[in-house]
């Protein structure tokens, strides 16, 4: 009788265990359902964020943000990286620039060129929006191009903001108008004003000279060297003189008060095709085992070609003498 008892309640409790998992079953395909067909309330527009017939005509891009403002600036044969502490619509002053990273840039426009998906998400920003497009915190890209068909500069400005919630989004707002869009954070990598992340790193730049060292003349004015050292023919010293990296771009401050000090080594180099580079290294004022580089390229005929000023460290310094001296 017992087991009876038990196997009816057993029974009892099976059905309504099952019960219940139909229900589940039921309400949580229902929910799938409803998912699947409930449909974006953004508008979507499919586009790319610069038209990709002016890929070839952009002559400059400004990229702007709380701790600064750089400027990559097409000057023909390649792009430069230059340091500007102005606002992004004052005037521009004097700039010292030197080779930007061609591989860098090229992704970067790539990226712009890039047809995507944007969603607008209003028609009008507030001024006081958390969205991070009007608080300081923002990040713009301002590019120019010729417009081949009335030969005439355009402007164009972008203005990114914050992440959203999931941060795989990002806000954006063009320089034209106040409508906001949703992007897509493919980008980020190249919202940042590092002069690191978009110069070339060699202090000898290799966008500049494509051709083999031939010699390498250097004049140390330092007292425990006080000497000129000729490297003649295709070399070891040669080839990690050109694998020597750079630390950056000074300030012009910092070019006026080194120029006036004397250069602690010079190096006179001749390359296969006769260009010539000069390099002079003198002791970055105000910095204690930094030096300022100037770097100078000639074409064949002499004429100056390119100026550039970069940093060094004192272990590179060293590792130049030892090198070449």
């Amino acid at each position: 009788m017992l087991n009876a008892k038990n196997s009816s309640k057993f029974t009892k409790n099976s059905k309504i265990l099952i019960g219940l998992a139909a229900i589940l079953t039921v309400l949580y395909i229902l929910s799938f359902t409803k998912s699947c067909t409930s449909t974006d309330k953004r508008e979507k527009v499919k586009t790319a964020l610069v038209n990709q017939k002016y890929k070839n005509s952009i002559e400059s891009i400004i990229l702007q943000d709380a701790t600064g403002t750089l400027v990559l600036k097409n000057i023909g044969s390649f792009w430069t990286v230059a340091r500007d502490t102005e606002s992004i619509n004052g005037p521009i002053q004097l700039r010292v620039d030197i080779p930007a990273s061609p591989e860098r840039i090229n992704n970067f426009i790539e990226e712009l060129i890039k047809v995507r998906n944007l969603y607008k998400i209003s028609d009008k920003i507030n001024s006081n929006s958390s969205l991070g497009l009007t608080n300081g915190t923002e990040f713009h890209i301002r590019y120019n191009y010729t417009n081949e068909s009335s030969d005439s500069e355009s402007f164009h400005e972008l203005i990114f903001g914050n992440q959203d919630f999931s941060l795989s989004s990002r806000y954006l707002m063009t320089g034209s108008n106040t409508q906001v869009y949703e992007i897509d954070t493919s980008l980020d990598t190249y919202l940042t004003t590092s002069v690191q992340s978009w110069a070339e790193p060699y202090i000898i730049s290799r966008e500049i000279v494509s051709t083999d060292i031939q010699t390498i003349t250097a004049i140390s004015t330092e007292k425990a060297y006080k000497s000129i050292n000729k490297i003649t023919g295709k070399s070891e010293q040669a080839d990690k003189l050109l694998e020597l990296r750079h630390g950056g771009i000074p300030t012009s401050d910092q070019i006026l008060d080194s120029s006036k000090s004397e250069t602690l080594l010079g190096l006179d180099i001749e390359n296969g095709d006769k260009s010539s580079i000069k390099i002079k290294i003198n002791p970055l004022a105000n910095q204690e085992s930094t030096y300022l580089v100037e770097t100078n390229y000639f074409d064949s005929e002499g004429e100056l070609i390119y100026n550039s000023y970069s940093t060094i460290s004192s272990w590179t310094y060293n590792k130049i003498k030892e090198i070449t001296l």
